[in-house]
């Protein structure tokens, strides 16, 4: 992978989004029309706080639909063509729920196509809180990914090492001269392909949760059902040589991994999580702490019998009283596997704020490393932003607004759950550019640099 493509992506910021479409009722709120006192929630909500009188007073009523183009160079994958849709719906501003939810109801669609490396991806997200003026909320999601060129670099503390392969004597720092070294050709036989696998992925998730303690307490219920696909490079043709035996196989053959087939993941999850957000696309102050456990069972149809317990913790504060366009951000993971874990699944964290969020290394973990650097069975994750939003503006009835955001990333796996050392701990940094549209919709550009190299992102949502 060249320098370049790690650290460019689309260079369409400015054509980054379509021209939102509004739909029944929507329409743009860029003059202070909130009430002075929003009305009360339902007694389900008593302890909630409304949303903050600026957020409230440019939310748009109705539907309306958001969508970017996802096309440019991705840091790993290279040349990529696809797009982003989002369709929300806010209800009616009279609605007592109006100012208390940060919408009614979101569907998410996306598709995504790799032009120089064989990736494609396709989903379809619902979201909808407090179903029918309930205290209900569903969530559900369902994709299919294929990516021929995913990143293994081993399981457990041997990845904390410096990048090696059995072609050479020494280590590497730098992940371009590990990735240059691989691609050499000599007396017929590479490595080009040591540290990736093929791997396609089917995938849908339901989850229920409910509102307790009055709005800030939610219990969550859900199911998952997933088919892995994989496929080994060792032994394949490469330009007239001949692969060696990858990374990948190479654990297997030493009985250090399982799954090496594929299989069912079929997995049973309940959760609680204490929620004092704001605003939850794009919060300014609260809390949102997360614990989940989750297993994988034979009876479900899974090739596997396995479980996980994942807590997260973020908070979000003004730094300046009075000021709320800074705003502080802290957020730390944990999670651990057991049982007979397969390999693909090791890397997954498995909050419920996304469910395809990889491992160690990218992003939203440690940007500035190759996703899934470092993958284990106890994974500890912590990251810090500092977000300035430093201009606010209206364009074509479309609320935007801009943000600068300096990060710090740094995380570590280990063999064993328990294990801890406050050695080897890996550390990046970068600065972002947020894009808000709408309030709701949130574009990340994300530069990281970490100690192998520097990668550019382009994704939807902040990181945490």
């Amino acid at each position: 992978m060249s320098d370049h493509r790690r650290r460019t992506i689309a260079g369409l910021v400015a054509a980054a989004l379509f021209v939102a479409t509004p739909a029944g009722n929507g329409h743009a709120q860029d003059s202070p029309q909130a009430p002075d006192s929003p009305p009360p929630p339902p007694d389900f909500l008593s302890r909630k706080l409304p949303l903050p009188e600026e957020i409230l007073r440019q939310k748009r009523e109705g539907q309306y639909i958001t969508g970017i183009p996802l096309v440019g160079i991705d840091p790993e994958l290279g040349a990529v063509l696809g797009a982003a849709v989002q369709v929300f719906d806010n209800g009616s501003r009279e609605s007592p729920l109006f100012a208390y939810s940060p919408y009614r109801r979101q569907i998410q669609a996306g598709a995504q196509v790799g032009i120089q490396r064989n990736f494609a991806t396709v989903y379809l997200a619902y979201d909808q809180p407090y179903v029918d003026d309930s205290p209900w909320r569903i969530k559900s999601y369902a994709g299919y990914k294929e990516n021929k060129f995913l990143n293994y670099f081993g399981t457990g503390e041997e990845t904390l090492e410096p990048l090696h392969y059995p072609g050479a004597a020494r280590t590497f720092s730098r992940l371009d001269d590990f990735e240059a070294a691989l691609r050499r050709k000599d007396n017929g036989i590479t490595w080009s392909n040591y540290v990736a696998y093929q791997q396609s992925q089917v995938l849908g998730t339901i989850n229920l949760e409910y509102d307790i303690l009055g709005g800030l307490l939610r219990p969550l219920v859900g199911i998952q059902f997933s088919r892995i696909g994989v496929a080994d490079y060792s032994g394949q043709k490469v330009d007239g040589a001949t692969e060696q035996e990858t990374k990948l196989a190479e654990d297997e053959r030493r009985g250090r991994i399982l799954g090496f087939d594929g299989g069912w993941d079929n997995t049973l999850r309940v959760g609680i999580a204490f929620d004092t957000r704001d605003y939850e696309p794009d919060p300014r102050s609260g809390v949102l702490a997360q614990a989940l456990v989750s297993g994988s069972l034979q009876a479900l149809g899974s090739d596997f019998d396995y479980g996980q317990a994942t807590l997260g913790l973020t908070g979000y504060a003004t730094v300046i009283p009075g000021y709320d366009r800074l705003v502080a951000v802290g957020n730390a993971t944990y999670s651990v596997r057991f049982g007979d874990v397969p390999f693909y699944v090791m890397n997954r964290l498995a909050l419920p704020k996304a469910e395809v969020r990889t491992g160690l290394g990218g992003f939203p973990t440690l940007r500035g490393y190759s996703s899934n650097r470092f993958v284990g069975p106890a994974t500890w994750g912590a990251n810090a932003e500092l977000r300035w939003d430093f201009s606010q503006f209206v364009v074509w009835e479309q609320t935007l607004k801009t943000s600068l955001a300096p990060f710090v990333d740094t995380g570590r796996v280990f063999d064993r759950a328990g294990s801890f050392s406050v050695q080897d701990w890996k550390v990046t940094w970068g600065i972002g550019l947020k894009l808000s549209w709408n309030l709701a919709t949130v574009v990340s550009f994300d530069y990281g640099v970490s100690p192998e190299g520097s990668m550019f992102y382009m994704e939807l949502g902040h990181a945490f």
